[in-house]
């Protein structure tokens, strides 16, 4: 099946995952009209379509993934690992190419250039072995992971360990020949800097990335980047848009780049209500400076 077949079907399944979404995806130019949010959210709804993704792809991404946690004698299933790639984790979508993060040890990533019909294999060195909750460990197996591109070979690539005590261990990398190899950089767990459960991350380019996490001590956006390629992290400043009170809760989501174009989602919850609606920040310098449309 054609590249071109593969993403018809990825933009249907979209199209009927969004008319029973209350989420608000904005259109990217340059990347068929998709956000990283919405292919990957298509990618979800297209293998609950079609049941697996060896129908349109010579590699299905869910059955890779549960079948290394099988290995590993952990338990999620099939379903859990669908809605994780509904909210951005373990696959990358962009035109023609795909990436899939395997969770090994050490882990490796799968990539294509021509829509999944054919595959290369990079495996990312040092990630079987880390520092975790003060200790050394080795055969480190990812619980999760979020992975996307940027540029002409620039990516990024982010592992996370389970949590514990509301603290979630991570692993960050860097590409810059398209995931050929990947190079580790510091991140705000291993800086001491903060320690929370990740709900996204994404680069904009090799020195200014974003990590997001879940509402904790205050009720967020919790944001942390860099600007130094993961020499220094620090927590991003956010202007809430008015209307919003003490009342909501704001959990940031995998922001998406176009070039220097940004779109940060970030999910409000009104726990009066119980509903959750998404907010989403705009910018135009590569994430340097964010705004509320």
């Amino acid at each position: 099946m054609t590249s071109n077949k593969l993403f018809e079907l990825i933009g249907a399944a979209e199209d009927k995952l969004l008319e029973q979404s209350d989420w608000r995806v904005q259109k990217k130019p340059g990347s068929r009209g998709k956000t990283a949010l919405a292919v990957a959210a298509a990618v979800a709804a297209l293998l609950a379509a079609i049941g697996t993704a060896a129908a349109v792809m010579s590699v299905d991404p869910v059955s890779l993934i549960e079948n290394a946690f099988v290995k590993k004698g952990l338990k999620e299933g099939s379903e859990q690992i669908e809605e994780q790639i509904k909210n951005g984790e373990w696959v990358a979508l962009n035109g023609d190419n795909v990436a899939v993060i395997v969770p090994e040890s050490p882990t490796k990533v799968l990539l294509s250039a021509d829509g999944g019909e054919t595959w290369r294999e990079s495996v990312v060195e040092g990630s079987d072995r880390h520092i975790f909750y003060g200790e050394e460990q080795d055969g480190f197996f990812p619980r999760g992971g979020f992975i996307g591109f940027f540029g002409d070979n620039g990516g990024y690539l982010v592992l996370t360990a389970g949590v514990a005590m509301g603290d979630q261990p991570m692993m960050i990398y860097l590409t810059a020949n398209g995931g050929q190899t990947w190079t580790e950089i510091g991140n705000p767990y291993d800086a001491g800097e903060h320690s929370r459960v990740l709900t996204g991350a994404g680069f904009s380019t090799e020195d200014i990335g974003f990590i997001s996490y879940r509402y904790y001590e205050d009720c967020g956006p919790d944001i942390w980047w860099t600007h130094d390629g993961g020499e220094t992290w620090e927590e991003l400043t956010v202007k809430l848009p008015d209307g919003y009170t003490e009342d909501y809760r704001f959990t940031p989501l995998t922001p998406s780049f176009d070039g220097a174009k940004g779109a940060y989602p970030i999910k409000v919850l009104d726990p009066q209500t119980g509903e959750e609606d998404i907010i989403t920040m705009r910018s135009d310098d590569y994430g340097l400076t964010w705004s509320f449309e």
